[in-house]
Formats: C-alpha cells, sequence, structure tokens
C-alpha cells in the first residue's frame, strides 16, 4: 500500500497575506473632527438621523432627501494624524480629504453624507461623533450601498427591484423594517457595522437597509432610488417622506432580464 502523496510544498496564505496588511494599518491613527454651522444648533432636535455609506446610498441622500431645501449644519474631518512610512496607499495622485456632509432639512431631519474618506479603521470613531451630534433615543437609519460581490451566496431580487436589499436592526428597534433581514453568510463593515455596534452597547434604536447592485458607478442612481424611497414609506421615516426631491435620472430604468445577469 503507497503512502507516499507527493511532496509537501509551503504555499502563501491569503489570509495570512490580508493579516499582514492589517497589522500594516495599525500603525496609522486618524483624527475625527467636526465642524459645527449655524444650522447645527438644530441637529439636537432632529426627530431622525439618516446616515449614507456607499457612492450610490450618498448620492440618493444628498439629490433626494436633502436636495435644496436643506441647511447645512457641518462637516465631519478624517484626516491621517501619523502616517506609516512605506505603506503603499495604491493612491498616486493626493488629494485633500474630503468632509462628511451633515444636513437637516426641514423636517427635523438629520442627514450624514459620509464621504469615501470614511475608511473602515475609523468607522468606529466617526459613527460615535456623529451619532453624538442627536439624542440618544433618536432612531438611526443606515442607507448603504454594495456591490454584489460583498453579498455572500446566491440571492434574488424582490419585485421587480433593480438590486438586493435587506435589513438588520438594534434591539431598541421598535418599528418593523420594510425588507426582510439579511440573510448568512453576509458581511457588513465599516459604517454599517460601526452604527450597529455602537447601538448594541449604547442602547440605541437603529436599523440598517444594505443594498448590493452590479456597479459601483454615481450615475446609476436609478438602481437603487425605488428601494430607498420605499424606506420612507415606513416608520421612522414616515413623516419626512414629503421632503423627498423629485428624482430627474437620466438613466432608463433598467430591463428585468439585464438585472438578472447579476443575480
Amino acid at each position: 500500500m503507497a503512502t507516499f502523496f507527493g511532496e509537501v510544498r509551503p504555499v502563501s496564505s491569503r489570509a495570512y497575506d490580508e493579516a499582514d496588511d492589517d497589522d500594516d494599518l495599525q500603525g496609522i491613527t486618524y483624527d475625527v473632527r467636526i465642524e459645527l454651522t449655524k444650522g447645527g444648533n438644530n441637529l439636537s432636535k432632529a426627530e431622525a438621523l439618516l446616515i449614507s455609506y456607499g457612492a450610490l446610498a450618498t448620492e440618493f441622500c444628498e439629490r433626494v432627501v436633502a436636495g435644496d431645501g436643506s441647511e447645512e449644519a457641518g462637516q465631519v474631518y478624517v484626516e491621517i494624524e501619523k502616517p506609516v512610512e512605506g505603506v503603499d496607499t495604491g493612491d498616486f495622485h493626493a488629494r485633500p480629504p474630503t468632509p462628511s456632509r451633515i444636513l437637516v432639512t426641514a423636517g427635523a431631519l438629520a442627514v450624514c453624507c459620509t464621504s469615501e474618506d470614511v475608511v473602515p479603521p475609523v468607522a468606529l470613531q466617526f459613527v460615535r461623533k456623529v451619532l453624538g451630534l442627536v439624542g440618544a433615543s433618536c432612531p438611526t437609519v443606515v442607507l448603504s450601498s454594495h456591490h454584489y460581490g460583498a453579498l455572500k451566496g446566491c440571492y434574488s431580487s424582490l419585485g421587480q427591484e433593480n438590486c438586493v436589499v435587506y435589513s438588520l436592526c438594534s434591539p431598541a428597534f421598535t418599528y418593523v423594517p420594510v425588507y426582510p433581514r439579511l440573510p448568512q453568510p453576509a458581511i457588513l463593515d465599516s459604517v454599517p457595522a460601526a452604527v450597529l455596534t455602537e447601538s448594541l452597547v449604547s442602547g440605541r434604536p437603529c436599523v440598517l437597509y444594505p443594498a448590493y447592485t452590479e456597479t459601483f458607478s454615481t450615475g446609476e442612481l436609478d438602481l437603487v432610488a425605488g428601494t430607498f424611497c420605499r424606506v420612507f414609506q415606513s416608520n421612522p421615516l414616515l413623516k419626512f417622506q414629503s421632503c423627498l426631491q423629485l428624482l430627474k435620472s437620466h438613466h432608463a430604468h433598467r430591463p428585468r432580464d439585464d438585472f438578472d445577469r447579476y443575480t
């Protein structure tokens, strides 16, 4: 009986490589600061907080929710305080960091449009700053947009929607979410995960609505607009439904068979 199965060769571990990358990033520290404007005085009176994460979700909050009728309440800046020498960030062209805008609508809805500079290592620090602007009982809603690659498993869309969307909420959230619970295995990280974590620890009511599409492009807002508008047909955002702006999309609604190629 043969007992030799061949030569043992060491191979590189993907997990090991990723762990090394994480170790390198641990040396970077970030400074998160908030600069409030005159409109920031209304944040303590906000009846709900809406946080966007991802290009499409942020464009929806800026164009459809906030629009031109909102008031600038402040900006959240995230800057590298202690860079690590020799770490390749992949950014060949240095650019000034983009702050996250905080807006307040006429209906007392606070909206935080998260900048792309809010990276996962600083997400919890960022979220604590933002949540500290509103009351502890103020319900928080997170709209996030992700690529299908982040959704582990094969899930189909609901109805005629152009994306797959689910929900996650904290125990203190007493309303019924618009969409079903996010199935496993599925992973949320960065700002959405930080909001849920902080809400669990501090007993805050929050609900997350992650939407998964086949694109990252901000020119495809129609992929998520209908899905996110449905969130305003239920509490805690029902009272703010009238603040939604008329969506003027230059892209036709995608045909069903085109969407099915990605599910």
